[in-house]
Protein backbone atom coordinates (compact mmCIF):
# COMPACT_ATOMS: atom_id res chain seq x y z
CA UNK A 1 0.00 0.00 0.00
CA UNK A 2 1.17 3.36 -0.66
CA UNK A 3 1.73 6.17 1.83
CA UNK A 4 3.21 9.13 -0.13
CA UNK A 5 0.91 11.30 1.93
CA UNK A 6 2.60 10.06 5.20
CA UNK A 7 5.46 11.77 5.95
CA UNK A 8 8.59 9.24 8.21
CA UNK A 9 9.61 10.42 11.46
CA UNK A 10 11.85 8.54 13.88
CA UNK A 11 10.82 5.91 15.75
CA UNK A 12 9.76 6.03 19.59
CA UNK A 13 8.07 3.36 21.76
CA UNK A 14 4.75 3.59 22.29
CA UNK A 15 4.01 0.04 24.15
CA UNK A 16 1.73 1.54 26.48
CA UNK A 17 -0.12 2.66 23.68
CA UNK A 18 0.82 -0.01 21.31
CA UNK A 19 -1.01 -2.41 24.14
CA UNK A 20 -3.98 -0.03 25.02
CA UNK A 21 -5.08 -0.03 21.28
CA UNK A 22 -4.28 -4.00 21.41
CA UNK A 23 -6.83 -4.63 23.82
CA UNK A 24 -9.45 -2.33 22.77
CA UNK A 25 -9.44 -3.90 19.28
CA UNK A 26 -9.44 -7.22 20.44
CA UNK A 27 -12.52 -6.15 22.39
CA UNK A 28 -14.21 -3.99 20.12
CA UNK A 29 -17.20 -6.41 19.14
CA UNK A 30 -19.06 -4.90 22.16
CA UNK A 31 -18.80 -1.31 21.32
CA UNK A 32 -19.32 -2.07 17.95
CA UNK A 33 -22.70 -4.16 18.36
CA UNK A 34 -23.92 -1.22 20.25
CA UNK A 35 -23.11 1.40 17.93
CA UNK A 36 -20.70 3.13 20.26
CA UNK A 37 -17.88 5.25 18.73
CA UNK A 38 -13.95 4.37 20.14
CA UNK A 39 -11.75 7.30 21.44
CA UNK A 40 -8.51 6.90 19.50
CA UNK A 41 -5.75 9.16 21.54
CA UNK A 42 -2.44 9.50 20.00
CA UNK A 43 -0.02 10.48 23.64
CA UNK A 44 2.94 10.79 21.39
CA UNK A 45 2.06 13.72 19.00
CA UNK A 46 -0.85 14.84 21.65
CA UNK A 47 -4.33 14.65 19.40
CA UNK A 48 -7.32 12.64 19.65
CA UNK A 49 -10.21 11.46 17.30
CA UNK A 50 -13.30 9.28 17.89
CA UNK A 51 -13.78 6.36 15.04
CA UNK A 52 -16.71 4.47 13.54
CA UNK A 53 -17.95 1.19 15.21
CA UNK A 54 -17.75 -0.78 11.62
CA UNK A 55 -14.87 0.02 10.74
CA UNK A 56 -11.59 -1.83 11.93
CA UNK A 57 -8.09 -1.87 11.86
CA UNK A 58 -6.44 -2.66 8.39
CA UNK A 59 -2.70 -1.30 8.98
CA UNK A 60 -0.34 0.62 11.60
CA UNK A 61 2.52 2.06 9.59
CA UNK A 62 5.67 0.98 10.81
CA UNK A 63 6.60 4.46 12.50
CA UNK A 64 3.17 3.76 15.23
CA UNK A 65 2.20 7.33 14.00
CA UNK A 66 -1.44 6.78 13.57
CA UNK A 67 -3.61 3.87 12.18
CA UNK A 68 -5.63 3.14 8.55
CA UNK A 69 -8.96 1.51 9.30
CA UNK A 70 -11.68 0.09 7.08
CA UNK A 71 -14.87 -0.90 7.44
CA UNK A 72 -15.78 -4.66 6.91
CA UNK A 73 -16.80 -4.55 2.98
CA UNK A 74 -13.21 -2.39 2.68
CA UNK A 75 -15.89 0.09 1.06
CA UNK A 76 -13.59 2.96 2.31
CA UNK A 77 -10.36 3.27 3.75
CA UNK A 78 -9.36 5.83 7.06
CA UNK A 79 -6.13 6.85 8.04
CA UNK A 80 -5.26 8.78 10.82
CA UNK A 81 -1.57 10.07 12.20
CA UNK A 82 0.30 12.35 13.33
CA UNK A 83 3.61 13.93 11.97
CA UNK A 84 6.16 16.43 12.94
CA UNK A 85 6.30 19.41 10.76
CA UNK A 86 9.19 21.10 9.59
CA UNK A 87 10.30 24.24 10.68
CA UNK A 88 6.86 24.10 13.13
CA UNK A 89 5.35 26.04 9.88
CA UNK A 90 1.52 24.45 9.27
CA UNK A 91 0.71 26.43 7.05
CA UNK A 92 3.79 25.11 4.90
CA UNK A 93 2.78 21.48 5.79
CA UNK A 94 -0.60 21.72 5.00
CA UNK A 95 0.33 23.48 1.45
CA UNK A 96 2.63 20.38 0.57
CA UNK A 97 -0.49 17.97 1.84
CA UNK A 98 -2.51 19.49 -0.80
CA UNK A 99 0.45 19.02 -2.89
CA UNK A 100 0.54 15.33 -2.29
CA UNK A 101 -3.32 14.49 -2.91
CA UNK A 102 -3.03 16.24 -6.22
CA UNK A 103 0.25 14.38 -6.97
CA UNK A 104 -1.37 10.79 -6.36
CA UNK A 105 -3.95 12.10 -8.98
CA UNK A 106 -7.05 13.59 -6.57
CA UNK A 107 -8.57 16.92 -7.84
CA UNK A 108 -8.85 18.99 -5.70
CA UNK A 109 -12.35 21.13 -5.39
CA UNK A 110 -12.57 22.04 -2.09
CA UNK A 111 -9.61 23.51 0.43
CA UNK A 112 -10.12 25.75 3.30
CA UNK A 113 -7.12 26.77 6.12
CA UNK A 114 -5.71 28.46 8.54
CA UNK A 115 -2.51 28.43 10.62
CA UNK A 116 -4.02 25.96 13.08
CA UNK A 117 -5.98 23.51 10.31
CA UNK A 118 -6.68 22.54 6.87
CA UNK A 119 -9.75 20.76 5.29
CA UNK A 120 -9.90 19.71 2.07
CA UNK A 121 -11.42 17.30 -0.51
CA UNK A 122 -11.66 15.77 -3.99
CA UNK A 123 -12.66 13.39 -5.97
CA UNK A 124 -10.41 10.61 -8.53
CA UNK A 125 -12.72 8.70 -10.88
CA UNK A 126 -15.43 7.39 -8.83
CA UNK A 127 -13.77 8.22 -5.56
CA UNK A 128 -14.18 10.93 -3.20
CA UNK A 129 -11.16 12.38 -0.44
CA UNK A 130 -11.86 14.26 2.57
CA UNK A 131 -8.45 15.49 4.01
CA UNK A 132 -8.45 17.20 7.79
CA UNK A 133 -5.40 18.29 9.74
CA UNK A 134 -4.82 20.51 12.43
CA UNK A 135 -1.63 21.95 14.27
CA UNK A 136 -0.62 20.66 17.14
CA UNK A 137 1.40 22.58 20.44
CA UNK A 138 4.27 20.30 19.90
CA UNK A 139 5.25 21.00 16.80
CA UNK A 140 3.44 17.95 15.46
CA UNK A 141 0.53 18.09 13.20
CA UNK A 142 -2.34 15.40 12.84
CA UNK A 143 -4.13 14.25 9.89
CA UNK A 144 -7.11 12.39 8.92
CA UNK A 145 -7.74 11.06 5.88
CA UNK A 146 -11.15 9.39 4.30
CA UNK A 147 -11.80 7.89 0.92
CA UNK A 148 -14.60 6.15 -0.27
CA UNK A 149 -16.63 5.94 -3.50
CA UNK A 150 -19.15 8.64 -4.36
CA UNK A 151 -21.83 6.56 -4.62
CA UNK A 152 -21.27 5.81 -0.96
CA UNK A 153 -21.67 9.78 -0.01
CA UNK A 154 -24.53 9.84 1.84
CA UNK A 155 -23.19 6.60 3.65
CA UNK A 156 -20.32 8.54 5.07
CA UNK A 157 -21.42 11.94 5.26
CA UNK A 158 -22.64 11.62 8.89
CA UNK A 159 -19.06 9.28 10.04
CA UNK A 160 -16.95 12.32 8.39
CA UNK A 161 -19.02 15.14 10.55
CA UNK A 162 -18.44 12.72 13.48
CA UNK A 163 -14.89 12.78 12.65
CA UNK A 164 -14.42 16.36 12.24
CA UNK A 165 -16.17 16.83 15.66
CA UNK A 166 -13.90 14.97 17.88
CA UNK A 167 -10.59 15.90 16.05
CA UNK A 168 -8.47 17.62 18.24
CA UNK A 169 -5.74 18.42 20.06
CA UNK A 170 -5.71 17.17 23.65
CA UNK A 171 -2.61 19.36 24.75
CA UNK A 172 -3.32 23.08 25.67
CA UNK A 173 -0.69 25.38 23.81
CA UNK A 174 0.39 28.05 25.98
CA UNK A 175 -0.04 31.43 23.79
CA UNK A 176 3.57 33.81 23.18
CA UNK A 177 1.98 35.82 25.98
CA UNK A 178 1.46 33.46 28.77
CA UNK A 179 5.46 31.84 27.60
CA UNK A 180 6.55 35.39 28.58
CA UNK A 181 4.63 35.60 31.68
CA UNK A 182 5.91 32.32 33.31
CA UNK A 183 9.51 32.68 32.16
CA UNK A 184 11.41 33.14 35.13
CA UNK A 185 12.70 36.80 35.58
CA UNK A 186 16.92 36.66 36.38
CA UNK A 187 19.07 39.38 37.64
Amino acid sequence: MRYSWLVRSPRLPETAMLARLTALLLFSAVPALAGDWWSYDNARFGYAIELPPEFGLSNRPDDNDGLTLAPSDQSARLQVFGTHVINGDFTAEAKIRVGLAKDDGWLISYSKSTSRGITFSGTRQDRIVYVRGVALCNGGAAFFQMDFPKAAMQRFDAVIMRLVRSFHSTEKCATTTQAVKNFPVTG
